[in-house]
């Protein structure tokens, strides 16, 4: 049996907010690095305003409540692999 973890992306967009500052790009990264695992693509989903604009991207974890902030595609692999691989062997 697995833990049900996601990865929620911030990309609303608007000037000055997570769409542009690459939400949308972010979010297609951790989808396609979901499914380079094999895993559901439902485990990345957008996130509605989280109101962190400053710090966007924003990522947010759960049920972990990980908080990663100014988040580039280039972090995508490092993340998927730190909350959702130990899941998938997870009792």
């Amino acid at each position: 049996m697995t833990k049900l973890r996601q990865i929620f992306v911030c990309a609303t967009p608007g000037e000055g907010r997570c769409g542009a500052k690459g939400g949308d790009e972010l979010l297609e990264a951790f989808r396609a690095e979901v499914e380079r695992h094999g895993w559901s693509p439902a485990t990345v989903l957008r996130n509605a305003c989280t109101r962190r604009h400053h710090e966007g991207p924003v990522v947010f974890v759960y049920p972990d409540d990980v908080w990663y902030t100014r988040v580039t595609p280039e972090d995508a692999p490092v993340i998927v692999e730190q909350h959702l691989a130990p899941a998938r062997v997870e009792l």
